[in-house]
């Protein structure tokens, strides 16, 4: 198949959910609500500890024909959360398995209607014929899914410059193993989508999650911000009396400029500054 940017994405893998517990364990345990998932509608989603940190995050899809879901994130993180939510197991019909044989690719939207016009964008998730088509914020690449062999290796690149950068557009950031633990919900900007479901029933952590949510005095804030100088993700951002006012959650380079993604702090006060 002849099309531009269709990008292989080989950091996913799946964890999948099987059995009538499926849905119940979930939904005791994710940020998310499950009631939400559809054949139709995909979610994205979040673990957090007893202190209400996010140790995974992953998109969830419904399986097809069996009772049960899929978790799709990053490799090793879907093997921590395999491991996190196994301690739930024997109080649920479930099973749980790391799935490695599906292949990944992000496909630009245009091409993806001009490729496959029986696309309907009101579907954040849809099944094609040799592939399941996910979408999630406003992102301008579609996720898709394929079990099996397929056509698309042949003309994919493993160039992920223009996938981070939509990530980073539209401030979205899931967690990997160097990040695991480390940050809130709020921090990540998860409370701006559907991420985290604040009228769901309790998960792990929630008590604080909804306590930072409804009684802090000022929430932390994520900006995109495009500078000619590289500085390493994780770096902290200063202002100019030299408070630390944020970090740099992710980077990328694109056309000779890079672009950040940072969460700024309790400290900014919508002040400018240079990165």
């Amino acid at each position: 198949m002849d099309v531009k940017r269709l990008i292989r994405l080989e950091y996913l893998s799946i964890l999948e959910l099987n059995g009538e517990g499926s849905f119940q364990l979930l939904q005791g345990q994710i940020t998310s609500d499950m009631d939400k998932v559809s054949e139709i509608n995909s979610e994205i989603g979040a673990i957090c500890d007893i202190k209400g940190r996010v140790v995974s995050s992953f998109c969830i899809i419904p399986k097809a024909q069996d009772e049960g879901y899929y978790l799709i994130g990053d490799k090793e993180v879907m093997n921590t959360t395999s491991t996190i939510l196994g301690k739930y197991q024997p109080f649920y019909d479930v099973k749980l398995t790391c799935r490695e044989d599906f292949k990944f690719y992000a496909m630009e939207e245009n091409e993806l209607l001009e490729n496959f016009p029986e696309t309907d964008l009101k579907k954040s998730l849809q099944s094609y014929q040799s592939f399941l088509r996910i979408h999630y914020l406003h992102k301008n690449y579609h996720l898709l899914v394929v079990e099996g062999e397929d056509n698309f290796i042949e003309g994919s690149t493993d160039n992920m410059q223009l996938w981070n950068l939509d990530e980073i557009n539209n401030k979205n950031f899931e967690v990997s193993m160097d990040t695991t633990g480390q940050f809130t919900p709020h921090e990540l900007g998860y409370h701006l989508s559907s991420r985290v479901d604040f009228e769901k029933g309790c998960y792990t952590g929630q008590e604080i999650v909804a306590r930072m949510h409804y009684r802090a005095k000022k929430i932390p804030k994520l900006l995109v911000k495009s500078s000619q100088k590289h500085i390493p993700t994780s770096s902290k951002i200063s202002n100019s009396n030299d408070t630390t006012i944020g970090l740099i959650l992710a980077s990328v380079e694109n056309d000779g400029l890079y672009h950040y993604l940072l969460s700024m702090n309790k400290n900014f006060k919508d002040e400018e500054f240079e990165i």
